[in-house]
């Protein structure tokens, strides 16, 4: 989401994922992910991504990291016809997220 968002909400696609997996999250558990822009190009984006499994004993608190990625974005390519409207629910929320989030912040 935050990458088509990044992109003016033009049709992106995934051209290289690379994901290093340090602990195990079992199903029911809670999994907070954190992506943050390392590039963001006309032509292709880099984000780096983490993952945090929350700890259940405190609300909000995160537990161990268990996985750590990059992913290469290419986000020139065209939204077709009948998804030109798949962007509008994100258009709300994206005024409110870039107040309180920068794209340089760090993890």
């Amino acid at each position: 989401m935050g990458a088509h968002m990044a992109s003016g909400y033009s049709r992106v696609v995934g051209v290289h994922l690379a994901i290093n997996h340090f602990r195990s999250a079992a199903l029911g558990d809670v999994v907070l992910a954190r992506a943050v822009p390392v590039h963001l190009g006309r032509s292709t984006q880099v984000w780096e991504v983490k993952l945090w499994k929350m700890d259940p004993s405190e609300k909000g608190k995160k537990g161990p990291q268990i996985a750590e990625s990059r992913v290469t974005l290419l986000c020139n390519l065209p939204v077709p016809d009948n998804l030109h409207h798949a962007g509008d629910a994100l258009k709300k929320y994206a005024a409110g997220a870039a107040s309180t989030t920068t794209p340089t912040s760090k993890l």
